[in-house]
């Protein structure tokens, strides 16, 4: 169960830095409860909110509340003195069956107001109607709230808002504003509580306090060119070897690792020091030493890294080169199947010596010449006619008549 604890006013950034300032006491602002919700870890699904508090800024509450319920957790409230303006509205992240308070708490529901100091020292009509809309609105948006979470009736919350007054336990469980009463934990008497209209002074004081300072801080804070309290600090002017300028809010001494400097970079020191700022805080710094080192051993992590990839690619070159003389191996090899058909045809009809004592005898007929003109054909084909063959057998005394 991660448990917040809101005891004292809620105020704005600015104006937590000047209680810091001043050395008075800080309130709870936006940006720590967003920060106190990211802490909580996953695996936690409850918040327990324990409230002892006057109220204060009206854009803090509002952003606290939803802030709350946005991280969709189990929330219990439990009121421990008091909860008053504001302070209600933060109790509100809670169910009505989750809402809780001591028997001696007390709590205050108020229709918002501005402190006419806050408002400046000459108005004009359009200036007064705005400002009484704005909050005319805001106590409707509390309004609505509070008949939501609280199941109550419209008309009699704003009634008690318009009392401004504290009220008992017994009377908040019957409005809805929360749903259990704790008993004490032992006999011991307890304190009387006083509600008169000292302590009810008393608690506007403190809400005055809140919404005029924040008024009032932003115009002083603008007038002299900041955004916060925070620039107003002390800090050192340093000169980097190239000319620029190195804010260290440091009042002496050397700068640290986590203090606070602008602008952000890199800068090197006239000593040789290499500070590094990121979001405005000192990250690194180095000296020539250690950054020679850090160098040396960068170049021995490069040098070593470029040994293995060029072996790396010695290997491959391996690979590459083999499996190039095997793809050249296996063409020389492959064969169609038109090829293996007729290495098997031949196999099997006896292989080489079969194939050798195939051979042809045919001898193709000579063609007889014949017509009139045969013997001349004959002679332009350098073939002796019948004639030429019987005239020349006569000379040669060889001649036979055929009978």
């Amino acid at each position: 169960m991660a448990v917040l604890k809101i005891y004292n006013d809620i105020q704005t950034e600015n104006e937590k830095s000047i209680c810091k300032y001043r050395g008075d006491v800080e309130g709870v602002c936006f940006k720590d409860v967003d920060e106190f919700c990211e802490s909580i870890p996953e695996d936690d699904n409850t918040i327990d909110i324990r409230l002892h508090c006057d109220g204060g800024s009206v854009v803090e509450g509002w952003g606290i509340y939803d802030r709350l319920r946005a991280t969709g957790k189990e929330i219990t409230c439990t009121v421990e003195g008091n909860a008053a303006s504001m302070a209600t509205v933060i109790m509100m992240a809670a169910p009505k069956e989750r809402r809780k308070a001591y028997k001696s708490a007390l709590i205050c529901v108020h229709n918002p107001w501005v402190s006419a100091y806050a408002l400046g020292d000459v108005l004009t009509s359009s200036e007064l109607e705005k400002a009484a809309n704005d909050l005319k609105e805001m106590q409707e948006k509390m309004l609505d709230l509070y008949v939501e979470r609280c199941e109550c009736n419209r008309e009699e919350m704003q009634a008690l808002m318009d009392e401004d007054k504290y009220i008992g336990v017994e009377k908040a469980k019957e409005l809805g504003l929360i749903g259990e009463i704790i008993a004490p934990a032992s006999a011991k008497k307890q304190g009387k509580v006083f509600n008169n209209k000292n302590n009810k002074k008393m608690a506007k004081g403190k809400e005055e306090k809140v919404e005029v300072k924040a008024s009032l801080l932003d115009r002083a804070l603008a007038r002299l060119g900041l955004r916060n309290i925070d620039e107003l600090a002390k800090g050192m002017d340093l000169s980097t070897s190239d000319g620029q300028t190195l804010t260290v809010e440091r009042e002496s001494g050397e700068p640290q690792i986590g203090d606070k400097a602008s602008p952000d970079g890199t800068f090197v020191m006239p000593d040789g020091k290499t500070i590094v700022v990121k979001d405005g805080v000192i990250t690194d710094i180095q000296t020539t030493e250690s950054k020679g080192k850090k160098d040396d051993e960068n170049g021995s992590e490069l040098e070593k890294r470029v040994a293995e990839l060029e072996e790396e690619v010695k290997e491959l070159q391996e690979k590459l080169e083999s499996s190039e003389n095997a793809r050249k191996q296996a063409e020389a090899m492959a064969k169609t199947k038109d090829d293996l058909r007729i290495l098997n045809a031949v196999k099997i009809a006896g292989g080489e010596k079969a194939l050798a004592k195939i051979s042809s005898s045919y001898k193709p007929t000579p063609r007889k010449i014949e017509g009139a003109n045969a013997s001349r054909k004959a002679e332009e084909q350098g073939e002796e006619s019948p004639m030429r063959r019987e005239i020349e057998a006569r000379r040669n005394g060889t001649y036979k008549n055929k009978k």
